[in-house]
């Protein structure tokens, strides 16, 4: 067994100069990945081992690693990307809040002098489709600020944006304001 071709890992194993840099861990200790400049390591936590990706995997706008690092340090994103989209959620969303919060305030308070089980039934419905437009328009606007917020460092927070229950709140919100709507 000739040992000059051979590579020897940190941890005593012994693997050909064929294996080394090239993203596969052939030693189990990932010595024969360390010093290479021909990929990324992915900071994946949940993984028990590094997983190694090419150089062109980064900013390639595909997201190769668990933990999304191979696209978030160059992303320069924001979560509503067109002018036009972040101004009318705004105006949407902050004249949702106003009208729709007023709505049915003043339904509730004038259900009172209904003498019809038809008007009623207006006012009731009229109640819920405005509480139903009043949570898309909360959901509206809390988007709109995070991305006022975040700008353009949306990217670097984007993982921790989705797994939060801001974002699992929102969400619910948005359902059930839609499905009330």
């Amino acid at each position: 067994f000739e040992m000059v071709n051979v590579f020897t890992c940190a941890n005593g194993n012994c693997v050909p100069y064929s294996q080394v840099c090239n993203l596969v861990d052939d030693c189990g200790d990932g010595t024969d990945e360390d010093g290479c400049n021909n990929h990324i390591v992915c900071s994946d936590k949940s993984l028990l081992k590094k997983s190694y990706m090419p150089l062109s995997s980064l900013c390639d706008g595909k997201y190769d690693c668990l933990d999304l690092s191979d696209e978030t340090s160059c992303c320069q994103r924001e979560l509503i990307n067109d002018i036009t989209l972040k101004v009318s959620s705004w105006f949407i969303g902050t004249l949702s809040l106003v009208l729709n919060g007023i709505i049915p305030v003043r339904n509730l308070y004038t259900i009172k002098t209904v003498k019809t089980f038809s008007a009623l039934t207006d006012k009731v419905l009229i109640t819920l489709i405005s509480i139903g437009d009043l949570l898309v328009g909360i959901y509206l606007f809390f988007i709109v600020s995070i991305d006022a917020y975040h700008g353009k460092n949306f990217c670097k927070k984007q993982i921790d944006w989705l797994v939060s229950s801001h974002c699992s709140v929102l969400g619910v919100v948005s359902t059930v304001g839609s499905q009330i709507s």
